[in-house]
């Protein structure tokens, strides 16, 4: 996700909403004829990105529109990519707020109802009372993906450098993959490591042989399998758990959406939709479309709390993504 994880900067969008002090009861309001509006990123394959008709596609997109569905309200997407840090996100939200003031360049008319896939994270969540951080809809985890004819048939749940000691690993750049395969292990995995501009493209090296195994976001390494259509050769997926671990970041984490407080009627309806559609199928059914074996949020006590098999390849979902589901800025050359 251009220059850092998906973690760290989906922390940052939730500080784009805005504060509960500058409207009334959102709910009220959008119910009376107004939109639900809905901040997405537009470079994060796959959840949310610039399809290859211009148009915002991905996971995060077609659950907020679904979201608005069973609310019975109209949804405004709102497509932004990330600043280059958390703090500096943070901090153009406390300017905003100090000036009372939806309106800039930035947020046209006002700033947006919810932020899609926000990290339930209680740490960042103390660190920014301002904010509900709830209706979790997946369980995202590291993981590797990796050649069976190379590396062997590897555990289910990997807490040791030792099987990757000399192989070399793909990595999309600047994520926090690529943080702990450079700086971590005493270096015994940096020289080996082979950097890449997206998981896509790490994933399309490990399929050509030139990499044997591919570290990041389960979720991200299921999509972009899935983003090929044929797949030849036997390939593995393993969880990285304690490998990817330390008392400062996470190895697994829930998703959910951030909100402004003080709309506590926004808040629950919110949370009943996404309640709805985890019931009856539907956010199972997105992930799935963009080849994501969906796995719900632990927290969640409708969520699944495992992760599946799947049918394809290491678990994916599916073969060969729809076109309309392919992300601009990541499509193989040649592709679609």
């Amino acid at each position: 996700m251009g220059v850092k994880s998906g973690i760290i900067a989906a922390l940052a969008g939730a500080a784009l909403l805005g504060s509960a002090t500058a409207s009334a009861e959102r709910m009220d309001e959008i119910r009376d004829g107004g939109s639900l509006k809905i901040a997405v990123y537009n470079d994060f394959t796959p959840y949310s990105c610039v399809g290859l008709e211009r148009d915002l596609t991905g996971v995060d997109v077609e659950l907020a529109n679904a979201l608005g569905e069973k609310l019975g309200v109209n949804v405004d997407l709102f497509g932004f990519s990330a600043g280059d840090s958390m703090g500096s996100d943070l901090q153009r939200r406390m300017d905003e707020q100090r000036d009372d003031s939806w309106s800039d360049d930035y947020f046209p008319d006002r700033a947006p109802d919810l932020m899609m896939h926000v990290p339930i994270d209680p740490v960042f969540a103390a660190r920014n009372p301002e904010y509900e951080i709830t209706a979790g809809y997946f369980h995202e985890s590291m993981a590797v993906l990796y050649d069976r004819e190379r590396l062997g048939e590897l555990p289910a749940v990997i807490n040791t450098p030792d099987p990757f000691i000399g192989e070399r690993l793909g990595v999309e750049m600047y994520t926090l993959s690529y943080v702990f395969l450079t700086n971590g292990f005493d270096g015994r995995l940096r020289e080996t490591t082979v950097n890449h501009t997206s998981v896509v493209e790490a994933v399309e090296s490990l399929l050509d042989g030139k990499v044997s195994a591919v570290m990041g976001p389960r979720g991200e390494l299921h999509s972009a399998l899935a983003t090929f259509p044929e797949i030849s050769g036997s390939y593995g997926m393993s969880g990285l758990d304690d490998l990817f671990r330390t008392d400062r970041v996470r190895s697994a984490w829930d998703v959910g959406v951030a909100m402004q407080i003080g709309n506590p009627g926004l808040q629950e309806a919110v949370e009943q939709a996404m309640a709805d559609l985890i019931e009856d199928g539907t956010v199972a059914e997105i992930f799935a479309q963009y080849g994501i074996a969906w796995t719900g949020a632990r927290g969640d006590v409708s969520g699944n709390g495992a992760m599946p098999a799947g049918d394809g390849p290491a678990g994916v979902a599916r073969q060969g993504l729809e076109r309309s589901r392919v992300c601009r800025a990541t499509v193989p050359a040649g592709l679609y």
